[in-house]
């Protein structure tokens, strides 16, 4: 990992969103922004700790089975209707909600968190072109339930290679968010 220069470590992650892209309609502006915020910059000299942490996310991004699983996900969401800036918005929005609830100690399953959760079950259904049913509740939930550890751990292994504190990774509001939603239910 230490002689892979930034090139190598970006054409890494660009490989692994070319293979989970194939058969998509997606976005080839929202592809590269995924591949810009998945591309971590690594120090001339890394800690042991970032080491492995990229080591484990080269395991992931070149599991061909996990390839598999997105790039059927990213077929169904990318389907030609989706509307991937007002997905951004919403995500962006609904982020910050749930921020601030975490930062007020607000629980997943307050009158906050469901608040937060069906507007984002909203946002993100018109984002799509979906309606904001107990289907899509459903179809949202199994995503997660699929994608979610993984994609949390990815974000978890970025905030070590960047130095950062992985208790505040983008991972605690998605799990957040997550499990706000399953108060819908």
């Amino acid at each position: 990992m230490t002689s892979l220069s930034q090139a190598d470590r970006r054409a890494a992650i660009e490989r692994f969103y070319d293979a989970v892209a194939d058969g998509a309609e997606m976005d080839p502006a929202w592809k590269q922004r995924m591949i810009d915020a998945g591309t971590p910059d690594l120090p001339d000299d890394p800690t042991p700790e970032q080491v492995d942490a990229w080591t484990e996310i080269m395991t992931i991004i070149s599991d061909k089975a996990y390839i598999q699983e997105v790039r059927a996900g990213m077929a169904d969401m990318w389907n030609g209707a989706f509307d991937a800036t007002a997905y951004a918005a919403a995500a962006d929005a609904t982020l910050a909600r749930v921020r601030t609830a975490i930062e007020q100690g607000l629980a997943p399953g307050s009158d906050t968190g469901r608040s937060i959760a069906g507007e984002w079950l909203e946002s993100s259904a018109r984002a799509m072109k979906r309606t904001p049913d107990k289907a899509f509740l459903d179809w949202q939930l199994d995503q997660y339930r699929k994608h979610h550890a993984r994609a949390m751990r990815y974000q978890e292994l970025l905030a070590i290679l960047r130095g950062d504190d992985t208790a505040h990774s983008a991972g605690r509001e998605w799990r957040w968010i997550v499990e706000a939603m399953g108060h819908l239910l």
